[in-house]
């Protein structure tokens, strides 16, 4: 986001409705920190080897992303990442409760990507903010971690890693919007 974008929006003027700068505020930023950890904590309490199983694992990132996201409503940030895990994420979690065996798993999983293609399509007509870059890179990077999960199974094919790496994201936006936050009133507090 350029200067004179993120200086209005911290003015509170709304950026032009064709801009395609997000709106994060900080305070947003703090709410999607405890929705982000607290998806990272209920991954780490409900999917592993004796809970549900892991293949719950995408899903359960996408639906956190995707609460995420909603915060900041279409303007925001997130919409890309919620999307694609949410997509990929029922076809991983429908392919695992299911086992069809008249239907191939990478297949499967790529109907739930093309899936979320679509839903963000139809979204971004409706004046949603989503990046097609964010999605994509979404997608390749669960498809490489997919990939790349036989060799080293104790760390990709465990929840745990990746309620990790999402505690670390909204650890992130807690200290980042908290900062903003504590930054905007110190600026309040300045005599003009």
């Amino acid at each position: 986001m350029n200067r004179f974008v993120g200086a209005m929006v911290q003015a509170g003027v709304p950026p032009h409705p064709k801009s395609l700068a997000p709106v994060r505020t900080a305070g947003n930023r703090v709410f999607q920190g405890l929705v982000l950890t607290g998806g990272a904590a209920t991954l780490a309490a409900t999917a592993g080897a004796d809970r549900i199983p892991f293949y719950w694992t995408p899903l359960i990132l996408g639906v956190t992303y995707l609460l995420a996201a909603t915060i900041d409503g279409p303007r925001g940030g997130y919409w890309a990442t919620a999307l694609g895990l949410t997509g990929w994420g029922l076809a991983v979690a429908y392919m695992g409760e299911i086992r069809p065996a008249e239907i191939d798993t990478a297949g499967a999983y790529l109907v739930g990507a093309g899936l979320a293609g679509v839903v963000a399509a139809a979204l971004r007509t409706r004046g949603f903010l989503i990046s097609e870059t964010g999605l994509a890179a979404t997608v390749a990077l669960g498809g490489l971690t997919l990939a790349l999960t036989p060799r080293a199974p104790d760390t990709l094919d465990d929840a745990t890693t990746y309620a990790i790496a999402l505690a670390f994201v909204g650890a992130g936006n807690l200290f980042g919007g908290a900062f903003g936050l504590w930054r905007a009133r110190d600026d309040a507090a300045r005599p003009a």
